[in-house]
């Protein structure tokens, strides 16, 4: 073999077979590569599950809860703890439908309480699935016999306390019976 000097047209010819090769890589990285629900779009969604919970690992004295409404999940509510000191001081709420789901919280020593968590139309973005909540999504529940569960900043207009079941029973969508009911199962629980 010997050196021959490279030609134009040589090197048209190789800088045209290089391009065209960068490119078929190009094309074949973006199709290969994964997108949607495998890419990082899941750390973008909005917020997608309510968390009522205690800010330290104790049980604040939980003795009932329900739910009612028309966007709360369609099982029994559940409390959690870390299954080795606590038992129940964690409450997750995932919407299932747009609207609203009233959490009713009976603690020992303390009136029933009453959180309300609205829940938007599913969510568009990317990969994202569920209904995000519209306004609070973390709520407090203090240790404190005199206090009540409050949003993370502070007191919450989407906490209140029920008065034996009545004008400040929750879910104004749900039937007045309905949400009674639910009022006084929590505190039967």
């Amino acid at each position: 073999m010997t050196n021959t000097p490279m030609t134009p047209r040589t090197r048209n010819r190789l800088t045209a077979v290089l391009a065209l090769a960068g490119a078929g890589a190009l094309a074949a990285i973006l199709t290969i590569a994964p997108a949607g629900c495998a890419s990082d779009c899941g750390r973008n969604c909005p917020i997608a599950t309510a968390v009522i919970e205690t800010t330290v690992n104790a049980d604040p004295g939980i003795l009932g809860l329900a739910w009612v409404g028309p966007a709360c999940p369609p099982v029994e509510p559940s409390c959690r703890g870390d299954d080795n000191s606590t038992l129940c001081n964690h409450i997750n709420v995932t919407g299932h439908a747009q609207g609203i789901c009233d959490v009713l919280i009976k603690l020992d020593g303390r009136e029933p309480m009453a959180v309300r968590i609205a829940f938007g139309p599913p969510s568009t973005q990317g990969c994202c699935k569920g209904y995000p909540v519209v306004g609070e999504s973390y709520f407090i529940i203090p240790l404190s016999m005199d206090a009540g569960i409050q949003g993370a900043d502070g007191p919450s207009d989407a906490v209140r306390i029920l008065r034996d079941g009545g004008d400040d029973a929750p879910a104004a969508d749900a039937g007045a019976d309905d949400a009674a009911d639910a009022s006084n199962d929590a505190v039967a629980n």
